[in-house]
């Protein structure tokens, strides 16, 4: 029993460990041909003209004008059985994601792109605030939560 209590609590701090810190975003996959699902990077929004990506030399940049529409969702992080979830919720709150999935057309290509990235917990309503700003009337924000939807 002892055993099986100090591998919860492992667990639960690695779990923290996991999590993304202020500064990064993660890319957690989409169409633009160059960038590897996964990588790690900073999501830069200072331009008033584009939301850029950049991580390890690779440069993703959205214009605000091509952006067709954008949906925040946020996710339990680890799915856990009935009991799990009980003991889990007694020590600590449990870690959702945070997503923004970003949809736009690629001017030099006139292709639609899709970009999906993990965000820190603190950066959605900053993210939203300068995507309603700056790419007004064209974006059409989605909301969505994944735990509302479904009880786990």
């Amino acid at each position: 029993m002892k055993t099986s209590l100090q591998l919860v609590v492992v667990l639960l701090l690695s779990f923290s460990a996991a999590a993304l810190d202020d500064a990064h975003v993660r890319y957690v996959g989409g169409t633009v041909p160059g960038v590897t699902a996964g990588v790690v990077g900073r999501l830069d929004t200072t331009s008033e003209t584009s939301l850029t990506f950049e991580q390890a030399g690779t440069k993703v940049s959205i214009p605000y004008v091509s952006i067709e529409s954008y949906e925040y969702t946020k996710d339990v992080t680890r799915h856990l059985g009935v009991l799990p979830a009980i003991a889990v919720r007694l020590l600590k709150m449990r870690r959702h994601s945070h997503f923004f999935r970003i949809t736009y057309q690629d001017t030099a290509s006139a292709v639609q792109q899709i970009v999906v990235f993990e965000v820190p917990k603190h950066m959605p309503p900053t993210l939203q605030a300068i995507l309603e700003a700056r790419a007004p009337g064209r974006c059409k924000p989605y909301y969505q939560s994944s735990l509302a939807q479904t009880d786990h």
